[in-house]
């Protein structure tokens, strides 16, 4: 499985470039928001352009909390440990319905894939909860990106969408959650520098 994912990534990232494309219609991104990423934007006409990327976060989370094993018995306070690692890839389809000689005005459909691994640890007892997922997720988005020179770009975008999740846990007891949420998705502020 990870052969054919690098393979994917390989096709997505690299192999546009082999095609003759006109300078500034290729640029490398990279986003700050909740998950940041890298990609890269390859504009296909004036109007169109994808732009497929990926993003890794790391989380640490360390919290105090009571824990009451039985309700006749005093709460044990104790420290809760959350570690969190994610990995993305998305696609975007962008429409660029308004281009002026510095400002751009676009829309678009952001398809992201996400890769879910968090380890939860409590003071008051030994071994800890793995907890695996993954998320699909849609979202419509609009953005407005700012030339601030011929081949650096500054943009914001804000994005609706929807995202459904699969994940497993164990802890000595599997369990598997569906979620289903809708929302305010891969919002943020970026750079793209086109070369």
């Amino acid at each position: 499985m990870r052969k054919g994912l690098i393979v994917i990534l390989m096709l997505i990232f690299l192999a546009p470039l082999s095609f003759s494309w006109e300078k500034g219609s290729v640029g490398l991104n990279m986003r700050v928001s909740r998950s940041p990423r890298v990609g890269m934007t390859y504009h296909l006409s004036e109007k169109f352009a994808l732009r497929p990327s990926m993003g890794f976060s790391i989380a640490n989370e360390e919290s105090e909390t009571e824990y009451r094993p039985l309700v006749d018995l005093p709460y044990i306070s104790g420290e809760r440990e959350t570690e969190t690692t994610g990995v993305t890839f998305g696609l975007g389809i962008l429409f660029y319905f308004y281009s002026g000689r510095d400002f751009s005005v676009y829309s678009g459909i952001d398809f992201n894939y996400s890769r879910v691994n968090r380890d939860i640890s409590f003071s008051w007892q030994d071994g800890s909860i793995d907890e695996n997922g993954e998320t699909y997720q849609t979202s419509a988005m609009l953005g407005l990106q700012y030339q601030i020179m011929d081949n650096l770009g500054l943009y914001g975008e804000v994005g609706l969408g929807y995202t459904h999740g699969l994940f497993s846990e164990d802890n000595g007891v599997e369990t598997d959650t569906k979620t289903n949420s809708w929302g305010i998705v891969n919002s943020g502020i970026g750079l793209v520098f086109y070369f």
